[in-house]
């Protein structure tokens, strides 16, 4: 009996205060939550969200969600519930991932990314993910600051 009512509570719970469109992240990260490795687990939430990242679209696709308010959302929800030392790993892992894939794009994902921010809809996004960005509590902000370098860095380096 109490588990069937923490059931009712945690799902009455999530559709009320979790919203719909971030649970996709929730449950990559519930899913990767016993891999060894902040890297390891961090490679294997990307492939839980957009499939194997040596495909090259998946890999842009993943770059390009940075920049989307759903998934800053669900980021700072995810690390925010981490222990500390697991918090630091992930997000130093998290910008591991993105200098990585910098250094290691083919010419054909730097074009894509260029054209995309270039458009209307990638400036747009860029807009929406200053603003939610800036929303978030500010040590959250301070604590990414590694992964934000480097989503710059890779934005400058695509548009050259």
């Amino acid at each position: 009996m109490i588990f069937v009512l923490t059931v009712a509570v945690g799902i009455h719970y999530i559709r009320h205060h979790i919203p719909a469109e971030i649970l996709p992240d929730l449950r990559a990260a519930i899913a990767v939550r016993r891999v060894a490795g902040a890297d390891n687990q961090f490679h294997q939430y990307l492939e839980k969200l957009y499939g194997p990242l040596d495909v090259a679209t998946n890999r842009e696709h993943a770059f390009e969600d940075f920049f989307n308010p759903r998934h800053i959302k669900a980021m700072q929800l995810i690390t925010k519930h981490m222990p500390r030392d697991q918090r630091l790993a992930s997000i130093q892992a998290t910008a591991d991932w993105v200098q990585n894939y910098r250094q290691n794009m083919s010419a054909e994902e730097k074009a894509d990314l260029s054209s995309y921010f270039d458009s209307n809809s990638g400036q747009a996004s860029l807009q929406a993910a200053t603003a939610q960005f800036m929303q978030q509590d500010p040590e959250y902000r301070s604590a990414v600051v590694p992964v934000i370098t480097q989503l710059m860095t890779t934005l400058a380096s695509v548009n050259k």
